[in-house]
């Protein structure tokens, strides 16, 4: 990010100086605890160094972050969702019966049959992309890249086995470069973090396949309602993994404000959309939900049915991770690391 965007980033979520939020940090080289300005950190991590060694507080833009833990980033609400919907009573023989009659075959041949199966010599820029965001978050799992035509801006991440993602050709028309590695650095995260088993099932509960038959589809509402729910939790965990891929908690934010509000040219050639007005909106959500809790359960009743939680809501938690949890201690490099198979 330039200067100039820095600045209006800057303007855009910290208005006021005087409650800028600030953060202790452990140097890894030295140990030595360094306090920073968290706008700083985010918007100049090279200019950040220890003061006693003077070595970089953060990791490079470009440096992986080598063995990370999906736990390292994942969301309280997606893990505590997650723990709910496996202590359903029939959840797991649910789950095997269902994996026996669909299994990922299925899916992988809906996508060969139905869209465009990128590689080296189709679609090289798109795999480019993947692969950066693979490398920033350091995985080893290379899962398959569908290039699908819709109109919508979305991409989705299926299968655990033989993970795939599918890229639809309308989220190309709204975002440049750096926001489509903020969205393959999300669908990673949910490859990561292993939701592309759940989130199989909840598409085979929604499609209200004939598998399930119409006895199966009422004993299993309960079912679907607790995997929409985890599904909107596991967005939050996604969505950090998309930050941490690309680095740029701009280019992030603007991916949610044009899911939210679009960036078509019936758009754009009327008005630029603004970041600043769009964080004033996540916040002012925020201080709704804090405090009025019939706020809060106004917006579970009204997502209820969702896969994914109101674009404001993710947003206003993305901020929060940002000023208040780990994602700076993760750029300093202390997270929790992946346990590594020990070699024979």
């Amino acid at each position: 990010m330039k200067n100039e965007s820095h600045t209006e980033l800057l303007a855009a979520l910290w208005p006021d100086a005087k409650q800028v939020p600030a953060k202790v940090l452990e140097c890894r080289h030295c140990g030595r605890r360094n306090r920073v300005q968290v706008p700083r950190a985010i918007l100049e991590p090279n200019q950040c160094e220890c003061g006693a060694c003077g070595k970089p507080l953060f990791l490079a833009p470009q440096e992986p972050l080598s063995g990370i833990a999906s736990s390292a980033y994942e969301h309280a609400l997606d893990r505590t969702a997650l723990a709910a919907l496996k202590g359903i009573p029939g959840f797991p023989a649910l789950i095997r019966w269902l994996m026996s009659q669909l299994g990922e075959r299925t899916l992988r041949l809906l996508n060969l049959s139905s869209a465009v199966l990128c590689g080296e010599d189709q679609f090289p820029e798109l795999v480019a992309l993947l692969e950066q965001s693979r490398r920033s978050l350091d995985l080893t799992q290379k899962p398959t890249l569908f290039l699908s035509e819709s109109p919508h801006a979305n991409a989705a991440t299926y299968g655990s086995e033989e993970p795939s993602i599918t890229v639809y050709a309308g989220l190309l028309d709204q975002l440049n470069d750096t926001e489509v590695l903020t969205v393959m650095g999300h669908e990673l995260g949910h490859m990561h973090a292993e939701h592309g088993l759940y989130r199989t099932v909840a598409l085979v509960m929604a499609s209200g396949t004939h598998l399930l038959g119409t006895v199966g589809q009422v004993l299993s509402f309960p079912l679907q309602k607790a995997l929409y729910k985890w599904m909107r939790c596991s967005e939050l965990t996604a969505d950090r993994a998309g930050l941490l891929a690309c680095r740029d908690l701009g280019a992030s934010l603007n991916v949610l404000m044009k899911l939210a509000g679009g960036h078509r040219p019936g758009v754009t050639r009327r008005t630029k959309m603004q970041l600043a007005p769009f964080i004033r909106q996540a916040r002012t959500l925020a201080k709704l939900e804090e405090d009025n809790w019939f706020d809060g359960l106004l917006a579970t009743l009204m997502t209820m049915d969702n896969s994914h939680p109101f674009v404001a809501w993710r947003v206003m938690h993305l901020l929060e991770w940002v000023e208040h949890g780990n994602y700076l201690e993760i750029l300093a490099g202390h997270y929790e690391r992946a346990k590594r198979p020990i070699a024979a």
